[in-house]
């Protein structure tokens, strides 16, 4: 079964365990069929339910079957989505008025615990008896000492068809000692540290496992900002990162942290886009009465145009056109070219300095993202030129071109329209390789705070 396959089948097998286990609960509850008048008010909450549930399974990776592949990920999966869900439906109940008013109290509790019990059982069945086919993994450890050798012998013991170790990595630090010839009964060694980036691209590794946790801060800067690698990171984790992170995986008996992952899937995608989606259209509706108002300031300021179209760099490098108020001079560049945005810029108009304020001429953006040029969150798209620049510059710019730019991210938030690109960067990274749906609602909500207050932008 392929992943795609089993997240469509968990969506409907999940749908039948809500709607199911709540009914059960109802049958229980009344010893028999329950009144139609309690009954009716379940019938018309169950469609919300079920898709409380299902944003809730999003947020804790219920649908990513990489992240529930032992009873104890299934389970803890199973009672944070159980718990949120039934947290959100709450809400829908509240605001359901007389038509969700009959559903009865007890009844809820017992059907939340009936549906995490299915839930949680079908998963774990699955797991014992079904299977899933993963895309290969090839996977490059980094060390050639006892941990290595240690890691080698469990993916050999516990092999996985997926999993295809490729070889070894001399790591900096070989305090543990090095075992060539036992570790070449398992993988070549392919090299030292210093050629990791050319090893990497040479043997098409996906995975890198860092059995050498005190190289493993200057590893992870050195191989996340190579331009044009996707590769995931893990780390065999010593006292010190335990302390900071929890563990993510494990291979055999040894624990593996995720220092980085690779780029959202397709399947995992497709809910971000229909987020982007729902929430932009809604967005621009209320928003409109703002924009209106903002475009006759423009207009009646100076006469001149109202919006500003410019290339800009989106994903994979793709130039496209986006769209803004305008807040500049119509000659502010004329004499200097393509510079960047400064504090206290004198190139700004009287009515773009009270726009910038509150990130209104961010708003006709909403409309990039419907077109799918670019994304409610993520890293702000730049022109060509100073991409090209930034791209000599600063190391590991290419990174933020890995997904879709965004209207807002965490550098808006955190900085200004002056914000150096370096620190933009490490803003965009930290999106990039920690997105998740409770990371967009926090700088949605943060961004709401800067456009309300005006703070951070210049």
């Amino acid at each position: 079964m392929s992943q795609r396959t089993f997240v469509i089948l968990s969506l409907i097998i999940d749908a039948l365990c809500i709607i199911g286990g709540t009914a059960l609960a109802f049958v229980i509850r009344f010893v028999g069929i329950p009144p139609a008048y309690n009954f009716n008010a379940f019938l018309y909450a169950a469609p919300f339910m079920v898709l409380a549930y299902f944003i809730a399974g999003w947020i804790y990776d219920l649908y990513n079957p990489t992240h529930i592949d032992t009873w104890w990920s299934i389970t803890r999966a199973t009672l944070l989505t159980t718990l949120t869900g039934a947290l959100l439906t709450t809400f829908v109940l509240f605001f359901g008025g007389e038509l969700t008013a009959p559903f009865a109290r007890w009844t809820f509790l017992l059907g939340t615990g009936i549906t995490f019990a299915l839930l949680t059982l079908w998963r774990i069945l699955f797991l014992r008896f079904g299977s899933i086919t993963w895309p290969m993994q090839r996977i490059l450890i980094l060390g050639t000492g006892k941990m290595a050798l240690k890691l080698a012998e469990n993916f050999k013991k516990y092999h996985e068809k997926h999993l295809q170790l490729v070889g070894f990595v001399v790591a900096l630090n070989s305090a543990d000692g090095s075992y060539f010839d036992e570790l070449s009964d398992f993988a070549p060694v392919q090299g030292s540290f210093m050629d990791l980036a050319d090893i990497i691209k040479r043997t098409d590794a996906t995975r890198l496992i860092v059995a050498s946790p005190a190289d493993s801060r200057e590893i992870i800067e050195t191989i996340a900002l190579v331009d044009g690698n996707n590769i995931a990171i893990d780390i065999v984790p010593g006292v010190y990162e335990i302390m900071f992170a929890s563990t993510d995986s494990i291979v055999g008996d040894i624990p593996l942290i995720h220092a980085t992952d690779q780029q959202l899937s397709g399947y995992r995608g497709l809910p971000k886009r229909l987020f982007d989606l729902v929430v932009a259209s809604i967005l621009l509706i209320i928003a409109s009465p703002i924009m209106l108002i903002a475009a006759l300031a423009i207009k009646l300021d100076d006469g001149g145009p109202i919006f500003y179209r410019q290339e800009r760099v989106g994903k994979d490098g793709q130039v496209f056109n986006v769209v803004k108020f305008r807040t500049m001079r119509l000659d502010a560049e004329k004499d200097t070219g393509p510079i960047l945005a400064e504090d206290h810029d004198q190139r700004i108009t009287r009515v773009g300095k009270v726009i910038r304020n509150f990130r209104i001429d961010e708003m006709p953006q909403f409309f990039n993202v419907l077109r799918g040029q670019m994304s409610l969150i993520g890293p702000r798209p730049e022109r060509p030129y100073f991409v090209e620049r930034f791209r000599e510059e600063v190391k590991g710019y290419d990174e933020r071109l890995q997904v879709l730019p965004g209207i807002t991210g965490l550098a808006q938030i955190n900085g200004g329209y002056a914000t150096t690109p370096e620190l933009k960067l490490k803003y965009d990274l930290m999106y990039i390789y920690h997105q998740s749906f409770l990371l967009d609602l926090q700088v949605i909500a943060e961004t709401v705070k800067v456009v309300l207050t005006g703070r951070g932008a210049r």
